[in-house]
This record gives structure tokens, sequence and C-alpha cells, in this order.
């Protein structure tokens, strides 16, 4: 089906942009597995919100993974494979890229707020640290427990972690690398 193509079925035209994932789904019959495993493990929602996000926005993350997998070899994701080094590099090399800070093994001072007392970013020895949003763990706020009560919005638990294995996984084809999701 091509973009912004009329569906055979309703004659109504397509807007990929505004249209749910959910018409997708519908569309092609997926079944309860296969949508798991395409919201999940491949566009790497960890809830089921990607079913009501918009089409592109849930095609983009597929083809990003898709195109991730053989980038450098046979695994989607790039790994540490010179270190456990790798990955604040690789993140930091990323994040200068897109005009980002990164600021490696410091506290947070405090938070900064806009002139809408909404948080805009970080301080941690004098150095600013500027963000649409901070994700942090409330360890972080245990020097301000006003703003713990005022700001702070739990949404939930994600629980993920990398396990360097000396035998392959049973029933994965003795691949080098993989990912497992424990719903």
């Amino acid at each position: 089906m091509n973009y912004n193509e009329k569906d055979p079925k309703t004659h109504k035209k397509m807007d990929f942009h505004k249209q749910p994932f959910s018409v997708l789904i519908k569309y092609f019959s997926l079944t309860p597995a296969i949508i798991d495993f395409v919201g999940h493990a491949v566009a790497l929602y960890p809830d089921e919100s990607f079913v009501n996000k918009p089409i592109m926005e849930v095609y983009k993350k597929i083809i990003l993974y898709m195109n991730s997998v053989g980038a450098y070899g046979e695994s989607p994701f790039i790994y540490p494979i010179y270190g456990l080094a790798g990955i604040p590099e690789g993140f930091s090399r990323k994040c200068a890229l897109y005009g980002g800070t990164f600021m490696l093994n410091k506290n947070v001072d405090k938070f900064v707020f806009d002139e809408n007392n909404k948080i805009c970013g970080v301080e941690s020895e004098g150095q600013v640290a500027k963000a649409k949003m901070v994700i942090c763990s409330p360890n972080y706020l245990a020097q301000q427990k006003d703003l713990a009560s005022k700001k702070i919005k739990k949404v939930g638990n994600i629980i993920r972690c990398i396990c360097i294995l000396d035998k392959p996984i049973p029933n994965t084809n003795d691949v080098k690398a993989c990912q497992i999701i424990l719903p």
C-alpha cells in the first residue's frame, strides 16, 4: 500500500501521519503474536501505546531497526566490541553530533526551570545541560524533596540488562547477540 493510497475496503484515502497503527493491524489482519513482535521486539515500544501512535511514527522505528540489522554485525544493536567503555563513548559522539551535552560521572546539583516553571535542564558543578524533559532515578531527587512531591510523575518501571554469557542461548541458532523480551 502506498502512502495516501485509498483503502480498497473503505475507499477512503489513508493519511499515514494521522491514522493510528491499529488501522494497519486491522488492514493486514495481524495476529496478537505478530502485533507483539512488531511493537515490542522490532519497534521497541515498552507498552501497548504503539497501537495508537501514528502509522509513520511506528514505521520509522521499524525501519530504523531493520536498517540496523547487519550494519555492524549480526545484531541490530551496537554493543561494546572493545569493552564497556564503548557505550559512553558511542553516546558522547552521537550527543556531540547533535549538539548535546554529555556529563559523565557527575552529580545533579539542581534542576533548572524555565519562566513557566517547567524543567528545562540539570546543573552540575556549574555546568548546565539543557533538556526538553528529564528522566532519572528518584535517588537524584533526594536533595530536593519538595520537587518530588510537586513535579514528579512515575509512569512505570522498565528493567533492562546486558548479559554476557559463555554459551549461546538455547533455540537461538547459536547467534552471537540477541534480544530477549519478557513481558
